[in-house]
């Protein structure tokens, strides 16, 4: 997850363990809720109503100024609409990531993997001939 973007958007409390989890790995996360604690680990946080339509006329063009395009998002259902209506589209076109609903009664340490973030990619060695010429 290192250099990965991440939004946590929601209310449901294993969402701060999904972005406990991201961080812990290196992503950079933006969390937007009402609920979700100040100790919820954060790189930008916003104090946000996520199934409110009009937080993300806002809030999604901070989000990708400040840290970058997104790779993946975890929500929980009540946003999960709205959320999605904002990201799925680019992160389908960018072939990155996915817009992931998790419940309090999902395991967390998984949804990293059901985002669909990829890691971080390096370019392909070149192949023995070509390094000889």
């Amino acid at each position: 997850m290192l250099g990965r973007i991440v939004v946590v958007a929601g209310e449901t409390q294993a969402l701060a363990v999904v972005a406990a989890d991201a961080v812990a790995a290196g992503a950079s996360v933006a969390v937007v809720s009402h609920t979700l604690s100040d100790d919820v680990p954060a790189s930008l946080r916003f104090r946000a109503n996520p199934a409110d339509p009009a937080v993300w006329d806002r809030v999604a063009m901070h989000i990708e100024q400040h840290l970058g395009p997104v790779d993946g998002v975890a929500t929980d259902e009540a946003s999960y609409d709205v959320v999605s209506s904002v990201f799925a589209e680019d992160l389908v076109r960018r072939g990155h990531g996915a817009v992931v609903s998790v419940s309090d009664g999902d395991e967390p340490s998984t949804t990293l993997t059901r985002l669909g973030c990829r890691p971080a990619t390096t370019p392909p060695r070149p192949a023995a001939a070509d390094r000889d010429r």
